[in-house]
């Protein structure tokens, strides 16, 4: 059997008979295959890669919802952080409208807390400003089925046309996903400032 070449570009062994047709290159390489299938790999080897922040708030999710009182029992730090932080999903997957009308809306406060501790003004003021559309002077309930009730519906008929309420809700969604307070830059350096971080910074043995 012959012995096998290595790739001029990659290394990866390939028989001489594929080294002849290929001008010394392996097939991906010839392709044009082989940065694509590095780029791959690396993805892959980044998602499987131990993330400590994704380990603290897998933490903090399981920690919250252990029962009903749960989340009172968290410190203010892990607080501030759990209710800023399912803002930004909620409001990143779905809008405004979907932070209040989920569960999650009872984080209100929480969150506004959050948002001036963090310098977040910009945030802040749009939360603000979505709260005061979609329940007027009221303060957001905290009971989710109370919420529902204070909320303005949609229009019944789907060919209607959009209420004001909920383009101007649109309207401060797309400011907030400009992410004019680097939001999740100033999480994260709260995640290390405060020590949360520290015990996730290393996986377990």
């Amino acid at each position: 059997m012959s012995e096998k070449l290595p790739c001029k570009t990659c290394g990866a062994l390939i028989l001489p008979t594929t080294a002849l047709r290929t001008d010394g290159l392996c097939m991906p390489c010839k392709q044009g295959n082989r940065e694509n299938m590095e780029k791959s790999k690396e993805r892959y080897r980044q998602q499987r890669a131990y993330d400590p922040q994704r380990a603290h708030w897998h933490h903090l999710v399981e920690k919250a919802h252990a029962s009903d009182q749960a989340f009172a029992s968290l410190t203010p730090e892990e607080k501030l952080y759990f209710a800023v932080s399912v803002l930004e999903g909620e409001v990143y997957n779905g809008g405004m409208h979907q932070f209040f009308s989920n569960s999650s809306g009872a984080l209100y406060n929480e969150a506004v807390a959050g948002l001036k501790a963090l310098g977040a003004t910009q945030a802040l003021g749009l939360l603000q400003r979505a709260a005061q559309v979609l329940f007027g002077s009221q303060q957001p309930p905290v009971d989710r089925h109370e919420r529902w009730q204070a909320m303005p519906l949609y229009p019944e008929d789907e060919l209607a046309a959009l209420p004001a309420w909920s383009i101007e809700l649109e309207e401060i969604d797309r400011a907030y996903w400009k992410d004019p307070d680097g939001l999740s830059q100033k999480l994260e350096a709260y995640l290390k400032s405060t020590g949360l971080l520290k015990p996730f910074e290393q996986p377990a043995n």
